[in-house]
């Protein structure tokens, strides 16, 4: 979760409620943000969120937007050794997330109330290079946070990368999608992607040398991006502000 970084906040209602599949599932502005452990610990994961866990364990990981925990406990059942990093600015989401989804229960996971807005061009100051994965998915009832795509924080996020780190990032099909993804590739070079339904994830890292990133993001986006979803698919707010 974000913050809405122009005008006055909204307040979207938060609650938790069963889905069908037996998961628990935390909503937010009528929107699905995170889901539970499934009811068969045997069944894969539903949704988007297994694709964004990088390939290799992490020795540091930061997710920037928790939500329900969702990739944090993904995270927890590949990776036990690995140290995790969640900031999350919304109370009313970590409230719900720690009395019904077992937030708590995620071993090595340390959770920082703060707008990652403001935490993370500190946290690149102060401790540069100190994450090998680093996790975006910054959503406000379906829609992507204003500024999460803004070359200069992605250049701060950027700096927080270890070495050969990964940065994983979920979008939504829009018409706007390949305008995001050139975005990311200002900044960082296409690893992978993995289109999951009306999302995308998108695995990165930062690029070099600088140029190479955008001719593979011009080769990937119509294949990730069919002109009929790009013409079809929902508008949503600007997010390179």
């Amino acid at each position: 979760m974000g913050k809405r970084r122009h005008g006055i906040p909204r307040t979207l209602v938060v609650r938790v409620f069963q889905r069908e599949d037996g998961c628990a599932a935390l909503e937010v502005g009528g929107v699905v943000q995170s889901i539970g452990a499934p009811a068969d610990a045997s069944e894969a994961a539903p949704g988007y969120w297994a694709a964004m866990l990088p390939e290799a364990c992490p020795r540091r990981a930061l997710l920037l937007g928790v939500g329900g925990g969702t990739v944090a406990r993904l995270l927890r059942d590949r990776c036990p050794a690995t140290e995790i990093v969640g900031i999350e600015r919304d109370e009313r989401v970590l409230a719900s997330a720690r009395a019904e989804l077992g937030l708590d229960a995620i071993a090595g996971l340390r959770v920082v109330v703060e707008d990652a807005f403001v935490w993370v061009p500190v946290a690149a100051e102060q401790e540069p290079s100190s994450y090998d994965y680093v996790c975006l998915d910054l959503f406000e009832a379906g829609r992507l946070t204003l500024g999460t795509l803004a070359t200069g924080f992605l250049r701060q996020v950027a700096t927080l990368l270890a070495p050969g780190g990964t940065l994983a990032v979920n979008l939504m099909v829009t018409r706007r999608t390949s305008e995001q993804l050139h975005r990311l590739a200002r900044v960082f070079e296409l690893a992978s992607t993995v289109p999951v339904r009306g999302n995308i994830v998108v695995h990165l890292r930062i690029a070099q040398p600088i140029g190479t990133a955008d001719l593979s993001f011009t080769d990937a986006v119509g294949k990730m991006v069919p002109e009929s979803a790009r013409r079809h698919a929902p508008a949503e707010g600007r997010n390179d502000r």
